[in-house]
């Protein structure tokens, strides 16, 4: 068994040292082959933008939860608010902002006149642009391009155009919020002048403040019969007023209430109107980016020395793989041809 084995390998050593003129050759060939390829392959430079997310809340409501101690605008989002950026990010908005700003569609020498240029520009794009979770919750915006200038600028317009997106999200909204809010601010504010017009019908009849006026009243007239001072025109005096406000007290009471209740209701939308001014006119960023790309000064592809490592070793195994084959194709004719003269 083991004299069958040395036997094989010797067989296989002297067969490829019979061929071993057309292995050397097509062994050259390919590494010539994968030189001149590789040295034709255009250089490649990766260049990436490191961002962490904020939470994700309009500045008012930051402002507001900062000065009541509920969430601090400045501590860094969650896997929630890490998951959304991800998401803007591969947003077609960004994506035509990019390729619009950088004429991508003639810097990947893609024909406008192509019926599928839209996709494939897409596709180049997708191919040289990634997002990644980092360790610690941040995003890495990688873009690798055959100009360095266009892989640095090209990953920090993505994440300029991260907020720029989100900000116009977020004003949408805050616009629309905005006009139903001032016309329920109008409406309130508008009920509010009527019922205090009709409270200054009641201080005309005399009522100016009920509450005060039943306090002020009835002490004094307390005053006056323990005191023994009350006279005739005092106590006719008092009983117009108590009368006055037994008449209106009632009504007065009702509409203090609702008058007091508007007021609140006026202040609240006053405040809600101002936040989403600000929210319109101040937006908030919602990332940091803690490392800007800068222009590579070094390529990140191709790997020459690998290509045309593996080019040879690839071309050397085709080599005897095809002196192999052709040996068989050989041998296999000769014995059909011993077969036909049988």
């Amino acid at each position: 068994m083991e004299n069958k084995k040395t036997f094989d390998t010797i067989d296989i050593l002297v067969f490829l040292w019979k061929k071993r003129i057309s292995i050397i050759i097509i062994t050259v060939i390919g590494a010539i082959v994968s030189i001149i390829i590789s040295l034709l392959m255009p250089n490649y430079y990766r260049a990436t933008t490191v961002l962490f997310p904020t939470t994700f809340i309009s500045p008012a409501t930051a402002i507001v939860n900062y000065i009541n101690q509920e969430t601090d605008p400045l501590i860094i989002g969650n896997e929630d608010d890490l998951e959304k950026i991800i998401q803007i990010l591969q947003s077609d908005y960004i994506t035509q902002k990019i390729i619009e700003k950088y004429n991508l569609i003639n810097h990947y020498e893609i024909s406008p006149t192509d019926p599928n240029f839209v996709t494939k520009v897409k596709k180049q794009y997708n191919s040289n642009v990634n997002f990644n979770k980092t360790q610690y919750q941040g995003v890495i915006i990688t873009v690798t391009d055959t100009d360095p200038l266009y892989s640095a600028n090209i990953a920090n317009d993505i994440a300029f155009y991260l907020d720029t997106l989100i900000f116009e999200m977020q004003k949408q909204r805050a616009v629309e919020a905005l006009n139903i809010t001032n016309v329920m601010y109008k409406y309130q504010y508008n009920h509010l002048k009527k019922l205090e017009d009709s409270l200054d019908m009641f201080r005309q009849y005399g009522v100016l403040d009920y509450f005060t006026e039943v306090d002020r009243y009835s002490e004094a007239y307390g005053k006056a019969i323990g005191n023994n001072t009350l006279t005739p025109n005092g106590q006719k005096f008092f009983n117009e007023k108590f009368s006055l406000l037994k008449e209106y007290g009632k009504e007065y009471y009702s509409l203090t209430g609702m008058i007091n209740s508007l007021i609140s209701q006026v202040i609240s939308l006053e405040v809600t109107i101002l936040a989403l001014e600000q929210n319109i006119k101040n937006p908030m960023t919602h990332k940091f980016i803690i490392s800007y790309a800068q222009p590579p000064d070094k390529k990140s592809k191709p790997k020459r020395s690998f290509i045309v490592l593996f080019s040879t070793i690839g071309a050397f195994a085709f080599a005897i793989a095809y002196a192999l084959f052709i040996d068989f194709f050989i041998e296999l004719k000769q014995k059909i041809k011993k077969i036909e003269t049988v």
